[in-house]
């Protein structure tokens, strides 16, 4: 049976796939105050939003109205502009926990269904604890660069006129969980290695006597 703590630590591990999932999803990272009236809207990883909006390097003028796929034909012209490397690198640091997230999350719940030998367990639990602390660390550095560079008066017009929303604030929880689940998911390998440990002791002494 999964010790107390690997209990824990799966149940913060689900929380972090969720919260993790509605972040990287949804386009609320930043947004613009209603009363300011900008021309943009709200952006998020993947999604920009604004309201009559014209890039002041698109010669041909092209207006943006409404929301937009980062990767749509649409915003082709402005991509360069609207994906600085420092925009792709949060691309990436944040796609890249959510997928290790759900690669502990299905290696947990083989464990759950005993699909790897028991003796194991503690291997399972430290590599988890280890993917979930990488992630945690992943996480906290996308959002101090993301947090940091949000104020760039190159990236989105009036930064002073836009706060960082709901969306930013989920990925924010998922950094937490994951770093709650790999304390509880380490606490539960060192319990299981020293089980292990002493079933091995015990064993050798049954055998020598």
């Amino acid at each position: 049976m999964a010790p107390a703590t690997a209990l824990v630590g799966m149940f913060f591990v689900g929380a972090s796939l969720v919260f993790m999932v509605v972040a990287f999803a949804s386009p609320y990272w930043v947004e613009s105050f209603e009363e300011f009236k900008s021309q943009f809207v709200k952006l998020g990883l993947w999604e920009f939003c604004f309201n009559d909006y014209t890039f002041y390097k698109d010669y041909n003028g092209k207006r943006y109205l409404g929301c937009f796929y980062i990767f749509s034909p649409e915003m082709r012209p402005i991509w360069e502009w609207v994906s600085p490397p420092w925009f792709i690198s949060v691309q990436v640091m944040i796609s890249a926990s959510l997928l290790v997230i759900f690669l502990v999350s299905v290696t947990l719940t083989l464990n759950v269904f005993r699909l790897f030998p028991k003796q194991m367990d503690y291997a399972v639990y430290l590599g988890t604890a280890l993917g979930m602390a990488a992630c945690a660390l992943t996480i906290l550095i996308a959002l101090i660069v993301f947090g940091v560079y949000k104020e760039d008066r190159r990236w989105v017009p009036r930064p002073d006129m836009n706060l960082l929303s709901w969306s930013y604030g989920m990925c924010v929880m998922a950094g937490w969980f994951s770093l709650f689940a790999a304390v509880c998911l380490y606490l539960a390998g060192k319990e299981k290695k020293t089980e292990f440990d002493n079933s091995k002791f015990s064993s050798h002494v049954t055998t020598y006597t």
